[in-house]
């Protein structure tokens, strides 16, 4: 469905290129982000979540390995609810669950990570001044992140939730100071946590979130980002490297995440 072009529409990156392989052996059957929450598919939260931002323009960037899924079905199902209330002889619905969404679905181009995603995202929706970055495998059932990062001041912002050692091990852990970013240390181990609560104290340390707002200066700078050989291709590292030379902001909730890619139990 197309939107009519307007100067207040949101434009949101839904990264989901990965293939769930932590997650468990359905993986290779269905995209971890469709894992149910609640009685429904985790990424119907995620949808949920970006519809509060108003008019929305977002891209779903999936695995090419889901393809067929994803265009065979799963693209209907998302943005037309009469289909299925036609083949369950239901009474139809009004009108679709985000009347002011405009989802859009593309497969990965490019090496696998979540800066393809981003990059892959901007180049569909032509560039926009800025993007916000929601990563479909993570929900915040107790919280806006979305937009607790619109209210925000402008600019490249990140969300981030109170530091944890336990939790270290499986997230970014950002060093702080009066509010921006400083420094990140990709899922530190013990050891080197420890080493970060001595050296900056565990209050100047917080945990990354699966939600960004990035500003055009982040993306061009995106584009060109070339990591080192011993550093991973990752948009939290991209980040933290970009936070040497301009602001980056961090913006606090206290909600737990619901992570779909963490493994079965």
């Amino acid at each position: 469905m197309e939107l009519i072009e307007n100067q207040g529409r949101t434009e949101v990156v839904i990264a989901a290129g990965g293939l769930g392989t932590r997650r468990a052996e359905w993986s290779r059957y269905l995209p971890k982000e469709f894992y149910p929450v609640q009685g429904i598919p985790g990424i119907v939260h995620v949808l949920d979540e970006i519809a509060q931002m108003g008019c929305v323009r977002a891209a779903m960037v999936h695995h090419p390995y889901y393809e067929h899924f994803i265009h065979a079905w799963a693209s209907r199902a998302l943005v037309d609810p009469q289909g299925y209330a036609r083949a369950a002889e239901r009474p139809l619905p009004r009108g679709p669950r985000w009347p002011d969404l405009d989802l859009r679905f593309t497969a990965q181009q490019g090496p696998y990570s979540d800066i393809t995603s981003v990059l892959n995202a901007d180049a569909m929706l032509d560039h926009p001044h800025e993007l916000y970055v929601a990563y479909a495998d993570n929900l915040y059932p107790e919280d806006d992140p979305l937009l607790r990062l619109r209210d925000t001041d402008g600019g490249t912002s990140v969300i981030v939730r109170p530091y944890n050692r336990t939790e270290a091990p499986s997230r970014g852990v950002i060093v702080c100071d009066r509010g921006f970013m400083v420094d990140l240390v990709e899922k530190p181990d013990e050891c080197t946590a420890r080493d970060l609560e001595r050296e900056h104290g565990p209050d100047s340390l917080v945990l990354l979130e699966g939600r960004a707002r990035t500003d055009r200066s982040f993306l061009d700078f995106l584009w060109s980002y070339r990591p080192g050989h011993a550093m991973e291709p990752k948009l939290s590292l991209a980040l933290s490297v970009y936070a040497r030379t301009h602001p980056v902001r961090v913006c606090h909730i206290s909600s737990p995440v619901t992570d779909l890619g963490a493994p079965a139990p």
